[in-house]
């Protein structure tokens, strides 16, 4: 019997194997070389982990020589397997109405794009994350959709039983972070920066990825496919981890983008190959004005990534687009790729 865990197992022995951690500093272009390495690892990763999904689907798709299941059984099965239990019923309970109702209530934001809004799922949103305000803005634009939420798994899940408790309510959907498009230098200043909890979860990260360990998140794959199949829509903000809490609130509004983390095209990728069809992209932007309290989410025009034929990583691609809404001083790492647009 296929046991579609043991690929991934395989993946994580051979290809991402421990590289010993350098105890003297490193020089600026050492640094610059080891980001390219990991930059080079995960492009590596991507293109392994979509073959061993293509080979887990076909297994899927067959039973004993016999042909291939119809979709709706196909798409059935995967729910079965992959949806999380608190998440299986479609729709939101009497309390989770409540909780998400309260929480975006005070979300008083100007709106843009509405002519872009789709009027049902599977979509998968992209949102700027210069911290806080983002999901439940978020929640109050699309709040005709299901919409779930990806979450950093060590730094808000497992934070404590009420934190999860509450972000199931929410129907968020916890994800493996990542630092890994940071040097040594950032990673350790960005540690500095957090509170108590935050550190001990920046440690693990850091001393993680010094051995060669990178955040595969094909769990959270899997169970945002699930969800998509059925017509729900997933929000993911690919910058990652806050880097700066404790400033967030008085130096936020002169955050620039950073790179995002790759994870785009493995959702996408994953969900045409269960369903045959694309999965539209929603890029969204945050912008937010700490001296008068003015908020503002921009929605754009769906992407597909079939259109990307840019040269650029599908993620890199989409981002670019989210950047192109952003004020020009917040484009950061995107602003020579927002010009071209």
């Amino acid at each position: 019997m296929f046991n579609p865990e043991k690929p991934y197992q395989e993946l994580e022995k051979e290809v991402l194997a421990p590289v010993p951690a350098s105890e003297e500093p490193l020089s600026e272009s050492e640094q610059a070389r080891r980001i390219g390495q990991e930059s080079e690892k995960v492009e590596q990763q991507i293109e392994l982990l979509k073959r061993e999904i293509e080979d887990a689907e076909r297994q899927l798709q067959r039973v004993e020589g016999k042909d291939v299941e119809p979709i709706e059984e196909k798409i059935g099965q995967y729910q079965e397997r992959y949806l999380p239990e608190h998440l299986r019923k479609k729709g939101r309970g009497l309390i989770s109405k409540t909780i998400t109702y309260l929480w975006s209530f005070g979300a008083k934001l100007e709106q843009e794009g509405k002519e872009n809004l789709p009027e049902k799922g599977p979509f998968l949103v992209i949102c700027n994350h210069f911290g806080g305000g983002e999901p439940e803005s978020l929640l109050k634009v699309f709040k005709n959709t299901d919409l779930h939420f990806a979450v950093g798994k060590e730094i808000w899940w497992n934070r404590s039983a009420v934190a999860k408790w509450f972000l199931k309510k929410l129907g968020a959907l916890p994800m493996e972070e990542s630092l890994a498009n940071l040097t040594e230098k950032q990673k350790e200043d960005a540690l500095k920066s957090q509170s108590s909890h935050g550190k001990k979860v920046f440690r693990k990260i850091i001393d993680r990825e010094k051995s060669g360990g990178v955040a595969t998140n094909i769990e959270f794959v899997h169970r945002a496919v699930a969800l998509l199949s059925r017509g729900d829509a997933i929000g993911i903000f690919p910058e990652g981890l806050w880097l700066n809490p404790e400033r967030v609130l008085r130096l936020r509004e002169k955050a620039e983008m950073k790179q995002g983390y790759r994870g785009i095209e493995l959702v996408a990728g994953q969900y045409e190959k269960l369903t045959g069809e694309e999965l539209p992209i929603y890029p969204t932007a945050f912008i937010e004005d700490r001296e008068t309290g003015r908020k503002k989410v921009i929605v754009g025009e769906p992407l597909l990534l079939s259109e990307n034929n840019s040269g650029l990583n599908d993620t890199d691609w989409c981002m670019s687009y989210v950047a192109k809404m952003l004020p020009e001083q917040q484009r950061g790492y995107y602003k020579e790729m927002a010009a071209e647009k």
